[in-house]
């Protein structure tokens, strides 16, 4: 960190907790969150002007870079507009009719403003809908950090007799109450969910998941897998959630669902389809949604919920990823990028590989063997947290920004988006491969 850096993070523990607005921006391997002048395109840039390619995209909502001309410019139009929220307008249903062109659940939407405003709610219209209170969630997937559902993402609970993990709060103060409505299984083990869902047998509302979890780096679902959760809920009245909210926009039209073939019953979405702006949104079959208000009972609204200022560059944010060639060079670039990061780690002797779906990736050291992507706690044995600071420390010395939230027991996400250039990659690769050097 420079010395402007070093004087802002003094003053900002003066007045902000941990001298930052978000836990998540405090990065331990630099030892302090990052402060910046300005972002643009796929570049950052510290209080001294230096610039660094990012490849966090603050935690996913920038797949289409900082500064975009095209979002400012639906900004600005809403802007003019008035900047109106808790109103509705024609934009409102132009949005839900391209969400239902793009994926395959969303015959009909309802918008909120975060990540974890479309989980929590999620959850409350499947309970609704089912008139049941249980919600089983696979251990190593992120929610959001609320009390319905933030467990078991960085805490490895016991496994017992049947396969039902240990349901473990992911921070200090949860009541046991809120606790005992979650049940956790593992990922990809459909003996076991199916398991505990006997054991709950007719006391569960919910199965949520992430198809593709890139909160470990990028620990996909099995396509068998999910064909058979899909059958299973169908089969037990239960409501499948795909949680999207990485995943949305970041593989072609239709995301993870449309990746698999698999359809859900519901859909949190957010990060990416904001560009940046706060806009996130549950979809969903008409019949579960049915549940909202106001002509349904639960409650699902927000003063900014569904402002025009998010609405505006969602459309455009829309109407983007539907354009010729923007997911053939989404997959370029990610080819060229993760190709040449396995070779490199191949070349240098690194133990470890990269796995990227679309434009989000993790480094997984001290993994040989990729199939063990495939299971969280096999992630958890074999992650080597320190040789993943070590690389993103000397990356960073060379102008790359990679983000960390810690000693966490599983690559931390990362990604690019359609800002990066083929230079950019390149000189990724370059920065790369004096890392790997230094490291052996």
């Amino acid at each position: 960190m420079t010395q402007k850096e070093q004087a802002m993070f003094q003053e900002a523990q003066e007045y902000l907790i941990g001298g930052c607005v978000a836990s998540g921006r405090f990065n331990p391997v630099y030892g302090q969150p990052m402060y910046l002048s300005r972002a643009d395109g796929p570049r950052l840039y510290d209080l001294d002007g230096n610039g660094y390619i990012d490849y966090h995209c603050s935690a996913g909502p920038i797949l289409f870079g900082y500064n975009n001309p095209r979002l400012k410019k639906a900004a600005n139009e809403a802007m003019d507009m008035g900047a109106f929220m808790f109103f509705d307008s024609q934009e409102m249903i132009d949005l839900a009719k391209e969400y239902r062109k793009i994926f395959p659940c969303a015959e009909i939407m309802r918008l909120v403003n975060s990540g974890s405003e479309a989980t929590l709610h999620a959850l409350r219209i499947a309970r609704a809908y089912t008139n049941r209170k249980l919600v089983i969630r696979c251990d190593g997937h992120f929610h959001g950090m609320h009390e319905m559902i933030w467990y078991n993402h960085n805490k490895v609970g016991e496994v017992d007799e049947i396969g039902e993990v240990k349901t473990m709060p992911d921070g200090e103060y949860v009541p046991e109450e809120f606790a005992s409505m979650v049940k956790v299984a593992p990922f990809n083990d459909y003996e076991a969910m199916e398991r505990i869902v006997e054991r709950y047998k007719g006391q569960v509302a919910a199965i949520i998941m992430e198809p593709i979890s890139y909160n470990c780096g990028c620990m996909p679902g099995r396509k068998e897998y999910l064909e058979k959760i899909r059958e299973l809920c169908t089969r037990e009245g239960i409501v499948l959630i795909f949680d999207e909210v990485i995943c949305a926009f970041r593989l072609r039209p239709g995301s993870a669902q449309a990746y698999y073939g698999v359809t859900p019953d519901l859909t949190t979405i957010a990060k990416a389809i904001g560009g940046g702006y706060p806009l996130a949104a549950v979809v969903g079959k008409r019949e579960v949604m049915s549940m909202v208000g106001p002509k349904g009972k639960a409650g699902v609204s927000g003063t900014y919920s569904g402002s025009i200022l998010g609405v505006k560059v969602g459309l455009e944010c829309v109407k983007m990823i539907q354009e010729d060639g923007f997911y053939d060079k989404i997959e370029e670039l990610g080819n060229a990028l993760y190709g040449g990061l396995n070779d490199l780690m191949q070349k240098h002797g690194i133990c470890g590989h990269v796995r990227g779906i679309g434009a989000r990736f993790g480094i997984y050291f001290g993994m040989d063997n990729p199939e063990d992507d495939y299971d969280f706690r096999k992630i958890v044995a074999k992650y080597d947290a320190d040789a993943g600071a070590e690389f993103i420390g000397k990356m960073l010395e060379q102008g790359v920004y990679l983000h960390t939230y810690g000693k966490s027991p599983y690559p931390n996400h990362n990604g690019f988006g359609i800002t990066h250039t083929m230079d950019d990659i390149n000189y990724t690769l370059e920065a790369a491969d004096k890392a790997f050097k230094s490291m052996r």
